[in-house]
């Protein structure tokens, strides 16, 4: 196990980290209750505790690396703990950081630092968003807000003619973070008999789903519930989608960009998202079938413009949507950090673990006009 002074140390620090994350959203909360923005002495604690903050996670950091170069076999360490708190009823917390993570007994006070790609692969791994440079910082904390202003037009005047002048619209926009998670209880003998389990708990099935929620949540032309916030650029559009033919032509896709690129949009990030069956309906489909085979998808672009896939662009009822637009106008926020909690108390009557996992996102559509979505016809 780790050293006790070390121990003590990294043990000090995450308390001293999480008490500070608490405070943050303490000062969130009176403000959203409030209606209201941070006074002047909550920005003051507001930056404090930010700033504190990163000093805590570079020595949090730096206690993992020695802990790490003493401790080759720690993520054998991290398992053997989980299963011996398991068996004695003892809940452990993990606690995900930036780029590391702490594997904690918070009875004993033991504490295994890890970095974190040993034990979790990241959750960008397999994202249509990573794909489609959508912004996507972490440890967020506080509001998240985007300060917007209105173009002004400069005009044309004669020598001593007076100048108009003119007003700059100031607004805002505010993403609220809401919670993502999961449970999955695991009873004591599963747990005993595999010993991969645990592992494959951890490493794949908590964060592949929590990868495919947010996907849909961010290509879904549909709430992933009616009382979220958290929702993509396709919902709003859903209603006044461009109807496509059955088998979309390039002539209307074409007309989708062209139109999304009148508002005024650079659409240097820009790209389409369909399902994997569309795109290869497309890649077989010629730009004109009465010309030279030219397939209107090749080498992955349409358009000029690259194609990447997500079956949950398609509606509950089927129907197939195309979406088109610049993904940096759809940033999404990691507030805080990933908690994951193995409890062996909730389930304790079926003698089973609850692996729970939360963390808090935030995401909003910056600008409406970045992007356009079609309606692909039903085969009748």
């Amino acid at each position: 196990m780790t050293k006790p002074k070390n121990n003590i140390i990294v043990r000090e620090l995450v308390n001293k980290y999480q008490a500070n994350c608490d405070r943050i959203t303490e000062i969130a909360d009176a403000c959203e209750k409030e209606k209201r923005e941070r006074n002047e002495a909550e920005n003051a604690e507001f930056e404090a505790l930010t700033r504190e903050n990163q000093i805590l996670q570079m020595k949090m950091q730096a206690a993992a690396a020695e802990h790490l170069r003493e401790n080759p076999n720690a993520i054998e360490e991290a398992t053997r703990m989980i299963r011996e708190n398991s068996a004695q009823g003892q809940r452990t917390e993990i606690l995900l950081v930036r780029d590391m993570m702490m594997v904690s007994d918070v009875n004993s006070g033991g504490i295994v630092p890890l970095n974190i790609q040993e034990i979790m692969r990241p959750l960008q791994e397999g994202f249509i968003l990573d794909k489609v440079g959508l912004p996507m910082p972490t440890g967020l904390a506080g509001d998240y807000v985007w300060p917007l202003y209105e173009n002004v037009d400069a005009e044309l005047a004669g020598e001593g003619v007076e100048l108009t002048d003119k007003k700059i619209k100031l607004s805002k926009l505010r993403a609220t973070p809401e919670r993502v998670g999961i449970a999955i209880p695991v009873t004591n003998q599963s747990l005993n008999q595999s010993q991969g389990i645990l592992e494959m708990i951890v490493r794949e099935i908590m964060p592949l789903a929590i990868r495919r929620l947010l996907n849909k949540i961010i290509c879904s032309p549909n709430k992933v519930n009616a009382s979220t916030k958290l929702t993509g650029p396709f919902v709003a559009l859903k209603a006044k989608a461009t109807t496509l033919s059955a088998v979309p032509t390039f002539k209307e896709l074409n007309g989708m960009k062209a139109k999304m690129f009148e508002t005024g949009i650079e659409g240097s990030n820009a790209c389409w998202v369909m399902t994997k069956s569309m795109a290869a309906i497309l890649e077989g489909t010629p730009i004109n079938e009465k010309g030279i085979y030219v397939p209107m998808i090749q080498n992955g672009v349409l358009c000029g413009l690259p194609v990447y896939t997500s079956n949950e662009i398609r509606d509950t009822d089927g129907t197939e949507f195309i979406g088109l637009g610049d993904w940096r106008y759809q940033p999404m926020g990691l507030f805080g950090d990933i908690r994951f909690i193995v409890d062996p108390y909730s389930k304790a009557r079926k003698d089973a673990v609850d692996f729970v996992l939360n963390a808090d996102y935030a995401t909003i559509t910056v600008r409406p006009e970045a992007f356009a979505l079609g309606k692909v016809a039903k085969v009748v």
